[in-house]
């Protein structure tokens, strides 16, 4: 008894469990997690070690080396890579697929604890951070108050806001930026601390010696007839201002209060960032796990609602909320709904249209809902039974949406089936439910295996980032077709027996034309050796065709998304001031509020100031967030290149990624070699061959950028006669002028940094550099007196690859893809010889690029694989499934066509959709060869079976290609309409090319398949039985 027979011998029952899965499922639908992205972790961790007012080469030398020594003897470690920067050195590392990332932290802090007197003594903290897509914001927003100076809003932040959005159930941190931190700054008066005779350096020491809190260990007694145990503290932290000014200097009485002046306050502000013209602050917020993040998001919406801020204080709050990852999933949700309700309803009229008979439709009508919810509560049981993380977040939605005309496909061919028992061959309804269904269940059974073992191969892309990305998407999609088949083979069979009752109309007259002309097509085909040779000829040039068209579309690693927001990245030589810098961002802000609304400008941030610096500039930043209806970004993009002022020396460049702010494409080469040295040799020769090329727009690298360093060399000669040397000379510079902490200075809920520097450190001048004074015993000497001074011009940061050294150059090019600018640069940089040892290769984003497309081409060659496997098993043949499997490159004629005509390049999300059409397509084939074979073997003539084979399948076959058409339709349509779609751009170019590709292949595949396939079964079938003649194995009128 087969599932169809035992749905409608048990109805009761079968109604029950159905009723079981639709509770579940509504249940599903709440308790299941709502998430932006599936709960992610890399296999990747980073060491991050803070060293402010320091250089590249020294961060270099005395962290970085040592922190790689002992890192690169890590298990599992793939890639290390280590970047020196002036104030920071930071170590990422790669490891293989499948590593424990929990046990690999623990390691590298093992290692990290054993070099650690290695270090510098002012290293204050190491971290190290992992890659997890639960560590992201949930919610992001930045507050200004017209009029209110930074620091009182920053203030009224603290202790107004943050409390109360602590306190929202779910929410796990809320951190505030804008504002660099309170300091105790200690001011040294020059004039009367070098008379005091103090040494700096013992300055120094002296408040470090008197902030400490130490553990000495612990001590036992015995009292009162019982041993006790005692932990031994010596606290002896500094608890307020007052004590440090008070500590004792020497003998004589002085105090620190005499020589210095001690004040709380923030330092000197060096960068800005405003909302809307106006100072402003960020808050982001993170999410607690298991917490639920559209709950989270609108609670900390309605409590900045509901604060009260109308009392005064902070009259005139205006908030911008730049990221919010409910309303990613609140729109994916809406788009799902959507989507469910334009393909059902498409379905349903298709169904009419071909049927002709109302309560057909409603079978289907109701079958979509109910694939739907038991997806949701197939879900909710595989998360439970194998504890997966499976959730509802925009990757799975986006696999539903996807789904939702395939949900429909399978009821569509039994439903047809059994009508046609019942219009064709007049049977009794449950009789024609029983038969139609049962005729077709294995072939919809081999149909959705097919789509699910093509997904099964996509386990086999899990190495790259996109693999871990897409397997919600995989898996809610095979979840969705399971519980399309389920429905197909219980509800449908048992609904179709009690509704599919009374006289049933004959076909259409139009549809019988079509049949009656489709007949004579294939006839035709398959007449004589003559037609079937032009029938292979058409395929063949089809094949070419294809092949030729996808040659020339460009191929790339991830779709390029334009969202609505102009990203204009200002360029500033380093001789501006801070003043001049301030009074350009206020002229452009001024001209962006005057064309607000003619721009469709919604809010508008500035970001800038003298510690943010790129290839040796000031760079700062205006982003601009659009209205959904305005100009397009290119457009715009014009405009402000036109408006804004551009004084000499100043540059623009649009957005800092392609996928954002407009911004051109790009690639990395990276110089690799022992000596960084030659690397730097190497450099200007490269870069003049790459801005030669006419697709390069513009040429950096990693020289560009570094600081002017003033060299102060100690004189080891005059040093030893002065009775000083290098350290003491080293120490007493930085303690005089680094903004580097001496210590921590310690509230009741905070730590504070200490900041010791001689007064107005940050305006010295180098005559004021050579007259420190060194104290040399009972005397004084200027700087100048033992050292030499020079200058040079240092790097931007020093990179290494695996303990290598590693120089990064950036081609900017005005073309999209990859593959001809990698093409290009390439042969340019076959005119340049290195040096042994030396070598070159593109960056990070090539290698993922080149991983992800040996991952790719695994997957669809064992989705093939398995889809031939499948099918073999089914038809008991070797030679049939190749028959089915030409489906698969005709319908690739229909996706270079539509990428062609669209733009869309060969990417990730390209190969899903081709997997997923390949799932697709072959059920054409399956559905028609299969009832050939089931006519043929009912004893009909191979001929006629084919002809009558074609002719029975036509009508489901188009019926389900269109289904499924329509089911994409809604999320390529944007693509394909830009013009009519200008505010889902961004959502679009991210999925458009799964959804066209599934439009394109569809489309031409289905009249492919009912064209030229018939004439290869044809071919092959005759093909199959002289190779069995030839062998013996059996005679030549036995069937396949």
């Amino acid at each position: 008894m087969n599932l169809p027979q035992f749905s409608l011998k048990r109805p009761v029952t079968v109604v029950v469990a159905m009723l079981v899965f639709v509770t579940i499922g509504i249940i599903s639908l709440v308790r299941l997690p709502l998430e932006m992205m599936p709960d992610i972790s890399f296999p990747g961790l980073m060491v991050w070690v803070p060293y402010p007012s320091s250089s590249p080469e020294e961060v270099e030398r005395t962290i970085t080396r040592p922190l790689e020594d002992i890192l690169a003897t890590i298990n599992n470690l793939k890639v290390l890579r280590s970047t020196s920067h002036s104030s920071s050195a930071r170590i990422h590392m790669e490891f293989e697929n499948g590593t424990n990332m929990d046990l690999a932290s623990m390691e590298i802090r093992d290692k990290v604890d054993q070099i650690r007197d290695k270090l510098p003594d002012d290293v204050e903290r190491i971290q190290i951070r992992r890659w997890s897509t639960s560590d992201f914001p949930v919610i992001s927003f930045s507050l200004t108050v017209p009029g209110m100076p930074l620091h009182t809003l920053y203030q009224k932040a603290e202790d107004m806001i943050q409390p109360d959005l602590e306190r929202i159930e779910g929410v796990a941190n809320v951190d505030i930026r804008g504002i660099r931190n309170k300091q105790l700054m200690i001011h040294l008066h020059p004039d009367a601390f070098y008379s005091s005779g103090i040494n700096i350096i013992d300055l120094v020491s002296t408040i470090r010696n008197n902030n400490i809190n130490i553990s000495a260990g612990h001590l036992e007694e015995e009292k009162d007839s019982s041993r006790r145990r005692y932990l031994v503290r010596i606290p002896g932290e500094l608890k307020v201002a007052e004590e440090i000014s008070r500590l004792p200097l020497n003998e004589k009485g002085l105090r620190i209060r005499d020589v210095a002046d001690i004040t709380y306050d923030y330092p000197r502000k060096e960068s800005f960032y405003r909302l809307n013209g106006h100072e402003a602050i960020s808050f982001r917020i993170y999410r607690a796990s298991n917490a639920n993040v559209v709950d989270v998001c609108q609670r900390v919406r309605t409590v900045m609602r509901e604060m009260g801020y109308d009392d005064g204080q902070l009259a005139g709050l205006q908030t911008l909320y730049f990221h919010d990852q409910s309303e990613e999933i609140l729109l994916s949700l809406k788009d799902l709904s959507i989507a469910g309700l334009i393909g059902g309803l498409l379905a349903v009229l298709t169904l009419l249209f071909f049927l002709r008979k109302l309560r057909s439709t409603v079978i289907i009508a109701v079958a979509i809902p109910m694939a739907l919810v038991f997806t949701f509560s197939f879900m909710y049981l595989y998360r439970a039974v194998f504890n997966s993380s499976i959730s509802i977040n925009i990757i799975s939605l986006s696999g539903l949406m996807m789904a939702v005309g395939m949900l429909v496909d399978n009821g569509v061919v039994v439903l047809e089936n059994i009508f046609r028992m019942r219009q064709e061959k007049a049977l009794a309804p449950v009789e024609a439910a029983v038969r139609g269904s049962s005729e077709v269940a294995m072939a919809v059974t081999a149909s959705t295996l097919t789509t699910l073992v093509v997904f099964a191969s996509l386990g086999f892309m899990s190495s790259s980032g996109f693999g871990r990305w897409m397997s919600d998407f995989a898996l809610t999609i095979s979840l969705a077709l399971i519980a399309s088949l389920v429905v197909s083979l219980t509800f449908i069979p048992l609904a179709g027996s009690r509704l599919l009752t009374g006289k049933s109309k004959p076909k259409a007259r139009w549809l019988v034309h079509a049949t009656n002309g489709y007949e004579k097509v294939v006839s035709w085909t398959i007449r004589s050796w003559k037609t079937r040779l032009v029938t292979v000829l058409a395929a063949a040039s089809i094949l070419v065709s294809t092949f030729v068209m996808l040659a020339g579309i460009e191929r790339e690693f991830m779709p390029g998304s334009e969202e609505r927001q102009l990203e204009l990245q200002v360029y500033m030589p380093r001789s501006i001031t801070l003043e001049e810098m301030q009074a350009l961002f206020n002229r452009y802000e001024s001209i962006i509020v005057r064309n607000q609304d003619k721009w469709a400008v919604e809010t508008f941030t500035t970001d800038y100031g003298t510690e943010r610096s790129r290839r040796g500039r000031y760079r700062g930043e205006v982003s601009m967030y659009l209205k959904e209806t305005g100009p397009t970004i290119a457009e715009l993009k014009e405009t402000v290149k036109r408006t804004l002022p551009r004084d000499a020396g100043i540059s623009f460049e649009f957005g800092e990624r392609r996928h954002r702010g407009g911004a051109s494409g790009g690639m990395r080469v990276e110089l690799i070699g022992p000596d960084f040295t030659r690397l730097t040799e190497l450099a200007p020769r490269v870069m003049d061959a790459l801005s030669k090329l006419d697709i390069i727009e513009d040429v950096t690298s990693d020289l560009e950028g570094g600081d002017t360093q003033l060299l102060v060399t100690v004189n080891r000669n005059r040093a030893e006669s002065s009775g000083v040397d290098s350290r003491r000379v080293a120490r007493t510079i930085q303690n005089s002028i680094s903004d580097r902490p001496i210590g921590k200075f310690k509230t009741e809920n905070k730590e504070i940094d200490i900041i010791l520097n001689l007064r107005n450190a940050d305006t010295l001048s180098q005559d004021d550099l050579r007259n420190i004074a060194l104290q040399t015993g009972t005397q004084r000497i200027p700087l100048s007196a033992v050292s030499d001074f020079s200058y040079r011009m240092g790097s931007m940061s020093i990179q290494k690859e695996n303990k290598k050294s590693r120089l990064s150059i950036t081609a900017n090019a005005n073309v999209q893809g990859m593959m001809q600018l990698s093409e290009t640069i390439t042969a340019a940089m076959a005119t340049i010889p290195f040096p042994e040892g030396y070598s070159w290769s593109f960056g990070r984003r090539w290698q993922q690029f080149q991983e992800s497309q040996q991952g790719t081409n695994l997957a669809i060659i064992l989705a093939l694989v398995f889809i031939y496997i499948i099918m073999a098993s089914l038809f008991e043949s070797f030679v049939h499934p190749f028959t089915i499997l030409l489906t698969v490159p005709l319908a690739l004629f229909g996706v270079a066509l539509f990428f062609t005509l669209t733009g869309i390049t060969l990417n990730n999300t390209s190969y899903l959709g081709l997997l997923t059409l390949f799932g697709i397509v072959v059920n054409n084939g399956i559905i028609l060869i299969d009832h050939i074979r089931t006519l043929r073997n009912q004893g009909m003539e191979k001929y006629h079976a084919i002809v009558q084979g074609g002719k029975d399948r036509m009508r489901p076959i188009v019926m389900t290609a269109i289904t499924t058409i329509f089911g994409v339709l809604p999320l390529a349509l944007p693509a394909l309409l830009p013009g009519l779609f200008p505010g889902s751009q961004g959502r679009a170019q991210m999925w458009a090319p799964i959804s066209v590709a599934i439009l394109g292949g569809l489309t031409t595949s289905t009249f492919f398949t009912l064209i030229i396939l018939p004439t290869f079964y044809a071919i092959f079938d005759s093909l199959g039985e002289w190779i069995k003649t030839r062998l013996g194995f059996v005679s030549r009128q036995a069937r396949v």
